[in-house]
């Protein structure tokens, strides 16, 4: 059994620390989420996915920033990631998959971040956030309004949906549920 090389509080603190800093230099949050996420728990000890793998999900991953391409209508970026984060972490592949191991799976998400943001935000809606968060709507495609969003907007929810999810993920590790890259 692979140990963690870092307490998980620190790990958690890494996490958000990262993004912090991933939301400063690539502002998305649908990227930000899933870069933290990962690279705080490979810091710790716990490799989900290779750094050639994960370099390949950025792509992807971006698509996912400001409820779907921006367009705010879709669910929260971060939340998105953080739902295919955990579903890494939780290692269902199409050989072992069963009703009753998605199920399982998908209760996880549900009873923990999803959970968390219902209580927090009432919603998982890119648009509702930010008007529950800030009061205000904002049309991120459009290049004034974006830049207005970044600078108010101080990540927005990425950094509690960061820290959420990677302590839902070590827990899950503690439990022996997680599937590291070095099992795949």
């Amino acid at each position: 059994m692979i140990e963690l090389k870092k307490p998980k509080v620190k790990i958690i603190e890494k996490a958000v620390s990262l993004a912090k800093e991933y939301e400063a230099q690539y502002r998305g949050c649908g990227q930000c989420t899933f870069l933290a996420i990962i690279d705080a728990l490979r810091w710790g000890g716990l490799e989900l996915i290779s750094e050639k793998t994960e370099e390949s999900y950025f792509s992807a991953v971006c698509g996912f920033t400001g409820g779907t391409s921006m367009v705010i209508d879709g669910t929260c970026g971060a939340v998105n990631s953080s739902i295919l984060t955990l579903g890494l972490a939780l290692g269902i592949t199409r050989s072992i998959q069963t009703d009753a191991r998605l199920r399982n799976i998908c209760a996880i998400i549900k009873n923990t971040i999803l959970e968390k943001f219902y209580q927090e935000y009432k919603s998982i809606s890119c648009r509702d956030i930010m008007n529950i968060y800030f009061g205000k709507i904002w049309n991120l495609t459009d290049d004034a309004a974006s830049h207005d969003f970044l600078t108010v907007s101080h990540g927005c929810a990425i950094m509690k949906t960061v820290g959420w999810t990677t302590e839902i993920i070590l827990d899950e590790f503690s439990k022996g549920n997680v599937i590291t890259r070095q099992q795949r």
